[in-house]
Parts: structure tokens; C-alpha cells; sequence
């Protein structure tokens, strides 16, 4: 690992830290520090290894792929970070999309019958696959779009409209805007993906 991108993944890890109760920050400090760099020391299934420290379930990588047959869903910084803000687990992601040749799958989808608001969901969906892909928990409005118009959820008209209402436009970091730059999930949107993915694997 480059020292920049450990670097930031020790940045993640103050992050998370600062969100338990101060007593046990030291100790949560040190757990997730030793998975790190156990990750550095010994390569991609060390890291692997620290990354499902976060499942609640206790199950291992091991274990994943004889129930599922594929590989587990890798979990970057920003997936653990977004796990400890939401309580959602890594068994609830493995529920919802499955992880093959570098690429996320979704296995539960959004069910709603309504179009701005599958709009949203297929953003929110759309940014949790970059957070796993590319550690970035954002959504690129064409891509969106894109997979809108596959998923029966476009309305032309009001594709724009529907981002920029406030309660919706508070998810994203910036204005959602046709060819714009892709927009990291606010706090707010981090909060409202949790939801979702808790709705989706309780229906």
C-alpha cells in the first residue's frame, strides 16, 4: 500500500473512532489499526480478514463463498465507515449485491412504484457499488440516468427536477446536474442508503 492511500485509510479510522463513546476509542483505535496494517503485511486476504472484523455476524471470508459461491463483497474505508454510521452489516451488503470479477452485482433491487423516488434509490444504489468498486461513495448523474432508463424509473421531464428538491438535493454533497461531476452521499445521504438497504433486506 502507497503512503498516501494508507495515509487516508488512517484518516477513516480517527473517523470512525470519533463516532464511539470516547472510552473505547483507544482500544477501537488499536483493532482497526492492527487490521490495517495486517492487511499491508500480508496482502489482499490479510486486509480481507480486517475488513470482515466489521461483520456482526462473525462470518468469515471462508464461509461466504460456500453460501453464496461467489467472492465476499470487499468493504474499503468508506464501506466501514458507512457500516459504523448506519449499523448496517456486511451480511446485510452480501444480501443485496454480490461481488464477481471486480464488478458488483445487485441481487435485491428497488421496489418502489414510484418514479422520482426509484430515481433516488437508484442513486443511492449506484453510489454504494463505486464505494465498494472505487472507495468513493458517490453517484455520477449520466450513470444514474443511465440505469434509470434500464430500470423503468426515467421521467424525462422531471429527471433533473426531482434531485434539486431540497429534501432530496440535502443527500449529495453538490448539485446532481445532467453531465455534471459525480456527487459524494452527505451525511444525510449515508443516513437515507442505510434505510434503504435495511428496507431491502427486510421486505
Amino acid at each position: 500500500m502507497k503512503y498516501e492511500e494508507l495515509k487516508s485509510e488512517v484518516k477513516d479510522i480517527v473517523d470512525i473512532c470519533e463516532s464511539v463513546p470516547e472510552k473505547y476509542r483507544s482500544q477501537c483505535f488499536d483493532i482497526l489499526l492492527q487490521s490495517l496494517l495486517s492487511g499491508v503485511d500480508h496482502g489482499r486476504t490479510g486486509k480481507r480478514e480486517g475488513a470482515d472484523a466489521f461483520n456482526a455476524d462473525g462470518k468469515d471470508e471462508k464461509s461466504y463463498k460456500q453460501n453464496n459461491g461467489n467472492s465476499p463483497l470487499p468493504t474499503p474505508s468508506q464501506i466501514k465507515v458507512l457500516m459504523q454510521k448506519t449499523g448496517v452489516t456486511l451480511d446485510e451488503l452480501q444480501q443485496i449485491a454480490m461481488y464477481e470479477d471486480d464488478e458488483v452485482h445487485f441481487i435485491l433491487e428497488p421496489t418502489t412504484k414510484k418514479i422520482a423516488r426509484g430515481q433516488i434509490e437508484w442513486a443511492l444504489m449506484t453510489a454504494l457499488r463505486n464505494g465498494v468498486t472505487q472507495n468513493n461513495l458517490a453517484a455520477d448523474p449520466e450513470n444514474v440516468r443511465s440505469i434509470c432508463i434500464e430500470k423503468g424509473f426515467y421521467d424525462k421531464a422531471n429527471f433533473a427536477a426531482t434531485f434539486k428538491t431540497p429534501k432530496n438535493a440535502a443527500l449529495f454533497q453538490g448539485p446532481m446536474e445532467a453531465q455534471g461531476e459525480p456527487q459524494k452521499l452527505s451525511a444525510e445521504g449515508q443516513k437515507e442508503l442505510g434505510k434503504l438497504v435495511k428496507q431491502l433486506t427486510t421486505a
